[in-house]
């Protein structure tokens, strides 16, 4: 009788255990298949978002195909070019004299050159021009160097003749040289033209006007 007994219960552990290790087994290979079917699942997905990204690369170009076969008049439109930068102006290195092209706006140093202290757009600073003429260039709309610098000789030559006959002896050939010089800041230039005979008195070496 007991050892019915023992090799019952020995039976019974011994179904228990190998339940417990079919079990066990059961579990891991439906966890492996999860696993790989989680895996597979998420590559598919990967896969699937990389075809759409790819057949909406496509699409653009196949619409525009479809446009421009649809609408003949599109595939004579122009190509819109793409905007140009500008050059950007670069300052001289320097003047007719040598000497480094300055800030316009410092007019401490043209006194340092000239010798003089100068106000900006002083017309009365050109050779040949007095308040008289400073006041005919005002009448005719010059009131600047720069204004002075953009106007034709012969303009300075009719406006000078219509002044009557003390005005004619004078000679604004350079003129518009000497302002622009001025307007430039190019200090050393404007003394090398003024220096010259003809720097723009008149022609009895008169400086009236």
């Amino acid at each position: 009788m007991p050892y019915t007994l023992s090799m019952a219960l020995l039976w019974v552990a011994l179904a228990v255990l190998l339940g417990i290790a079919v079990g066990w087994l059961m579990r891991s290979v439906v966890a492996k298949r999860q696993i790989e079917r989680a895996r597979s699942n998420h590559l598919d997905h990967i896969e699937l978002e990389r075809l759409r990204a790819r057949v909406a690369e496509l699409e653009s170009p196949a619409s525009e195909h479809d446009r421009l076969r649809s609408d003949p008049a599109a595939r004579l439109a122009p190509v819109e070019a793409a905007p140009v930068t500008p050059a950007i102006a670069t300052a001289p290195i320097g003047d007719a004299t040598g000497e480094p092209a300055r800030d316009p706006a410092d007019l401490a140093s043209a006194e340092a050159v000239l010798g003089t202290r100068i106000e900006r757009d002083d017309l009365t600073v050109i050779d040949g021009i007095g308040p008289k003429i400073a006041e005919l260039c005002a009448g005719i709309g010059i009131q600047t160097w720069n204004d002075l610098a953009q106007t034709e000789v012969s303009l300075l030559r009719t406006m000078l003749d219509d002044a009557g006959p003390r005005f004619k002896s004078h000679d604004p050939t350079t003129w518009p040289e000497q302002a622009a010089a001025l307007a430039a800041g190019r200090w050393g230039e404007f003394g090398a033209l003024t220096a010259r005979p003809d720097g723009g008195r008149a022609e009895d070496g008169t400086t009236i006007g």
